[in-house]
């Protein structure tokens, strides 16, 4: 991602959480914290056509779950359903216009969010067991739920006063009310992360809805009905809620990837916001390398999950993941200028074809200079086969002067190729491909980084999150075994 690119999708996201806190602060605590608009009829008007339209956005969510087998989108629907139906119940009760005054107004608002996010627990915690479970038996997760949730709505509209909740100032109301908010601006912010990522405006308008959702968190702590603070914290609810629910449910009518974006991402690995986000220039560039060798291109986008994968655990910001698997994916794109007889040659290279093969990371760079978005990532290519101890190529960079990102493609890119059939030999078993990144790592490879990416391989499944990118089939080749191990270090670092 480009830096202005970058710096507009920091600055829209920062823009719209300013402007809603400060709007927040104003109506509660600033100068128009004493406004007030008594117009009971006028609330229950506006407050009960806006859940209705929430609720139906909500069942259309849910039906384009179920239609496309999309537990997360179904998961996501059921929480939206919950924080749309108690804000419906919520402007139906509203005192001296169907119903007289009752707990059940305050109640209604005070429930809204923690049922929500009740429902949506599976979304938090989707690796635990219970998480797992109900990604599996999203259906009945969500009838079970939205049952509870219409039994409790039923129980507040019809004994209306058999439920009370703490007062606006008990601290109990304040912890509640502030826990909430800060969950929904966390979800906000991953939001935005996943924009970084793949660069859809999408995100950001979930992440503003999000954080609009959010203020809704803050309603049972407003003392004063009908004050400008009691009109704004559920005006942004209403939008809060609508916005996220109206960009999946007129996703039925797009594709299914469009439906994948614009879910919200606590839970979205971020190798699918990246992917989702490629450029046509990146899968251009991925396409030309499989019409050159098949090998080559799914060598690289394997190389390219795994980097990312040990990129997160680097805790890189999404920015730098991003140009990181950018790198990664595009690592070898300079193998297009490299003859056939070399790249596809079913022996050891020889002297002279090896500094052939080595000139492909400033081919790479080259060609990617010519593209503005990855001038960053051309640099990081550049690198790629720098080694820790000074001598790699093309520049002999030492240690920590060669890009971090490079050095995870490096050690990356060496197990991949280890661990996978080349024309000239079989993979290696992985327990002896961890054993040579442990014996080189310090000279060949960064240790830091060789430790991080056993840890992955180790503990990850593999998930070939980029098998569609670029992707031309092709025929499979044969392989031998080389004579020793010393050979097949020389071969892998030949062929990467």
């Amino acid at each position: 991602m480009n830096s202005t690119k970058r710096t507009i999708g920091r600055v829209s996201w920062a823009f719209s959480v300013a402007t809603l806190l400060l709007v927040t602060v104003s109506t509660m605590f600033g100068p128009w914290a004493d406004a007030q608009v008594a117009r009971p009829r006028l609330y229950f008007a506006l407050v009960t056509i806006a859940a209705a339209t929430c609720v139906a956005a909500a069942t259309a969510v849910i039906a384009v779950a179920d239609r496309r087998e999309m537990a997360e989108v179904g998961l996501l629907g059921s929480l939206l359903m919950a924080a749309s139906v108690m804000p419906m119940v919520h402007g139906l009760v509203t005192p001296n216009v169907l119903f007289d005054e009752t707990a059940a107004f305050r109640t209604s608002s005070f429930l809204t969010l923690p049922i929500a996010v009740v429902i949506g627990l599976p979304l938090f915690v989707p690796h635990s067991s219970f998480g797992r479970w109900a990604a599996r038996h999203w259906r009945d997760w969500t009838l079970l739920s939205l049952l509870g949730v219409f039994v409790v709505a039923s129980l507040i509209v019809f004994l209306p006063d058999a439920i009370t909740v703490p007062s606006p100032m008990n601290p109990i109301t304040i912890v509640v009310s502030i826990g909430l908010a800060a969950a929904f601006g966390w979800m906000s912010l991953r939001q935005h992360h996943l924009y970084e990522l793949g660069r859809h405006r999408a995100n950001l308008i979930a992440s503003a809805s999000i954080a609009m959702l959010g203020v809704l968190a803050l309603a049972p702590m407003v003392e004063t009905r009908y004050a400008a603070a009691f009109w704004w914290v559920h005006l942004a609810g209403s939008v809060g809620v609508i916005g996220a629910c109206a960009g999946l449910a007129v996703s039925s009518r797009l594709a299914p990837g469009t439906t994948d974006l614009l879910s919200p991402i606590l839970t979205r690995d971020p190798l699918v916001a990246f992917e989702l986000g490629l450029s046509p220039i990146v899968h251009q560039f991925v396409a030309e390398i499989g019409v050159k060798d098949q090998t080559t291109r799914d060598h690289v986008v394997r190389t390219c999950e795994l980097a990312m994968r040990v990129g997160e655990r680097f805790r890189l910001s999404a920015a730098e993941l991003r140009d990181l698997g950018l790198a990664a994916m595009l690592h070898d794109v300079g193998k297009v200028n490299v003859p056939d007889s070399i790249l596809k040659k079913p022996a050891r290279l020889t002297a002279a074809e090896y500094d052939v093969m080595k000139i492909h990371p400033v081919d790479g760079e080259s060609i990617l200079m010519t593209e503005p978005n990855l001038k960053l990532v051309a640099a990081i290519v550049r690198s790629h086969h720098e080694r820790f101890d000074g001598r790699g190529y093309p520049d002999g960079l030492v240690g920590r002067d060669i890009p971090l990102a490079s050095r995870i493609i490096a050690a990356c890119d060496a197990l991949e190729a280890m661990t996978h059939d080349r024309q000239y030999r079989a993979a290696m078993a992985t327990p002896m491909a961890f054993a040579i990144l442990r014996e080189h790592a310090g000279s060949q490879w960064d240790e830091a980084v060789v430790d991080q990416v056993i840890a992955v391989v180790s503990t990850t499944p593999t998930v070939h999150a980029f098998d569609a990118v670029g992707h031309i089939s092709g025929p499979a080749t044969s392989a031998a075994i080389p004579d020793d191990i010393g050979d097949l270090l020389v071969a892998v670092d030949a062929e990467i």
